[in-house]
């Protein structure tokens, strides 16, 4: 049955989101920019792994469009790991910068011929979840330990459903190319980890500790 299929992505977010990051976020080992890349690549992998067949379908009206846009977009997660693979064997010994690895691919396959709407996109993932970051503050009154441990809960209980509601929200505004949406989930869950990261270590700072991973 041959089936046009539309420019821009069938998948919802949310549930691209949940399938990529279910539970937490994995512990850091040593570096965080490099592992985020790394970070991206695996959950790819394990989504398309055992990909779930009825994915954000609403009706079987959308079952031949919606299997069409599962082969292409495992094309294009294939493409995207190969293309981050290649960054990271390029630099072995320095830590592979994030957002210049993973913002071109972002652009070839979730944004390509429209760059202001990426550049739209980006600003407004930052500023959504700047928002959320905001909220999380340190009172005076506290010692280092229990500013930590606040800290430490947030990571443990918020930061995941934080991060895919965030994203959820952005990618809902935007319009994301046909096959685009898992890569573009993906890179979205480990640009807000890395935002969080920034908003960790100067939190961490000002109480006077020296967090091990920035």
């Amino acid at each position: 049955m041959c089936t046009e299929k539309p420019k821009h992505t069938m998948f919802l977010p949310e549930s691209v989101l949940a399938e990529l990051l279910e539970c937490n976020y994995p512990s850091w080992k040593r570096d965080t920019q490099r592992e985020s890349v790394e970070w991206v690549m695996a959950s790819m992998k394990n989504f398309f792994d055992a990909p779930n067949p009825w994915l954000g379908i609403h009706s079987t009206d959308e079952c031949v469009v919606h299997q069409r846009e599962m082969d292409d977009s495992g094309h294009v997660a294939l493409w995207a790991c190969n293309v981050l693979q290649s960054k990271l064997k390029e630099s072995p010994n320095t830590s592979a910068i994030f957002k210049d690895a993973c913002i071109p691919v972002l652009r070839a396959v979730a944004f390509r011929g429209a760059d202001k709407d990426l550049e739209k996109f980006l600003k407004s993932l930052e500023w959504e979840f700047a928002q959320v970051l905001a909220t999380i503050d340190l009172s005076e009154q506290w010692s280092r330990y229990d500013a930590v441990h606040h800290i430490h809960q947030f990571e443990k209980t918020n930061l995941a459903r934080s991060a895919r509601t965030t994203a959820a929200r952005v990618l809902t505004k935007h319009s994301i190319l046909f096959g685009g949406m898992v890569y573009a989930s993906a890179f979205a869950l480990a640009a807000l980890r890395l935002q969080w990261m920034e908003r960790r270590t100067k939190l961490m700072m000002d109480v006077g500790v020296i967090p091990i991973f920035r």
